[in-house]
């Protein structure tokens, strides 16, 4: 269609609008059979709880506090690999379904009725799961109407000043056990980078943040290149670490896996300084993934010791290493390289704090060798001796395969593999 500046749109532009509005029109309907939906899988969960206490019930003579535990930790890891789920995504859905279900039916029936997201949900399930449940219910008479009203985030901020209001408990006794939950965790990210979470009360988090800040703009000027956000967070890192001129005053504990031709700085053409393409071999961070070659051999430069390990030159599998029940330090250190984390499938515990485990016991003639050890976090650890998940060494992998495959209580099977052999490639020992 040809126009010319200035002149009426026509009948074309008002089928353009048209079109617009029924594409967003559309948008808001899917969110409100999504949000069905999604009441209707909280409804599933709780009752998938209800049945699996019944089970294990029937299956003990009496649900125990221990029994009742396990067959919640077999239901969570069995909802976990069906969904592909992580099982802390898990807990949170079931926490959310019995909250929803047992204690808040007014947001469980706007949800099913759409008339609210998922997010405005939980939003209320968080808050009011705080409250004794005595006072749930008048916090959530007097918070859903808002919750049809305004977005999730000005939502959550309502709740949260609500909650305040019907908190029976005074906020003094509640800040103390909210310190409690104090905590530091890591998330990875793209290109080499991570975010670093730091949960703590809100008076220390606002001061280390009017410090870096205050910092940061005092060394802004005109030859400063860097912006006020990538001031504040090298100061921060500058000052936890002790860095004087970017450099530690301490060593950090890392492991990083480096091909030779990455270490020699010969994995491309040769340049100067070398540089890598995307073909080229990685190296890998333990607890994090690839990292470019450059950071690879200056940690390697300052690195006090060094570990070879021979792998299969075509499947990557870890030449065993014979022993008695006692594993060698160095087959522990180069299979927590290999897992990376927990051989349960979607647990992300890193392999460094989970206990090494022989898939056929050594009491029924398993060895301690690396095709028949992997790394369980406790949890699955006790999941596979009490919680009646069967693990085993498929037989159509191999005989030096670390290939893991886990049965279910309810039949599933699911295929875990060392976290080198995940992308397909050999592990660059």
């Amino acid at each position: 269609m040809k126009t010319t500046f200035g002149s009426p749109p026509g009948a074309a532009l008002d089928a353009l609008e048209r079109a617009i509005t029924d594409e967003v029109a559309g948008f808001a309907r899917d969110d409100r059979k999504i949000a069905k939906l999604q009441a209707r899988q909280a409804r599933r969960l709780a009752r998938a709880v209800g049945l699996a206490e019944t089970r294990a019930e029937l299956l003990q003579g009496g649900l125990t506090p221990k029994a009742r535990e396990w067959a919640r930790r077999s239901l969570r890891a069995e909802v976990a690999c069906a969904s592909r789920r992580s099982e802390g995504a898990v807990s949170r859905l079931f926490a959310d379904a019995e909250t929803l279900v047992a204690d808040l039916p007014e947001t469980l029936a706007a949800l099913e009725a759409g008339e609210v997201s998922y997010a405005h949900a939980r939003s209320v399930v968080v808050h009011a799961g705080s409250l004794p449940i005595e006072a749930r219910g008048s916090f959530e008479h007097a918070v859903l109407p808002q919750a049809r009203e305004k977005n999730p985030a000005r939502f959550d901020d309502a709740a949260r000043r609500l909650r305040e209001v019907h908190h029976p408990e005074s906020i003094t006794r509640r800040a103390v056990l909210a310190r409690e939950e104090r905590a530091v965790w890591l998330d990875a990210e793209r290109d080499g980078m991570a975010t670093l979470h730091h949960h703590l009360p809100a008076v220390d988090a606002l001061a280390i943040h009017d410090v870096i800040d205050q910092a940061a703009r005092a060394a802004r000027g005109d030859m400063e290149p860097r912006t006020q956000a990538q001031l504040r967070s090298d100061i921060l890192a500058d000052r936890i670490l002790g860095r004087t001129d970017g450099l530690a005053v301490f060593t950090p504990s890392v492991i990083v896996t480096v091909p030779a031709v990455v270490l020699a700085g010969c994995e491309s053409t040769p340049t100067t300084p070398p540089t890598s393409t995307p073909g080229d071999p990685l190296a890998e961070l333990h607890g994090y993934g690839p990292i470019d070659p450059a950071t690879a051999r200056r940690i390697a430069a300052a690195a006090p010791t060094f570990l070879r390990v021979l792998t299969h030159p075509v499947t990557g599998d870890v030449i065993e290493t014979a022993g008695r029940y006692r594993i060698p330090t160095a087959l522990r250190e180069v299979l927590i390289v290999a897992d990376e984390h927990c051989r349960f499938p979607g647990c992300g515990r890193r392999a460094a704090r989970c206990e090494l485990d022989h898939t056929v016991d050594w009491a029924n003639g398993g060895r301690s060798v690396a095709s028949n050890l992997a790394h369980l976090c406790t949890s699955h650890h006790h999941l596979k001796h009490d919680g009646g998940w069967q693990v085993t060494r498929p037989p159509d992998t191999g005989p030096t395969s670390r290939t893991l495959e886990w049965r279910s209580p309810l039949g599933a099977t699911y295929r875990t593999n060392p976290a080198a052999r995940s992308g397909g490639d050999p592990p660059p020992f």
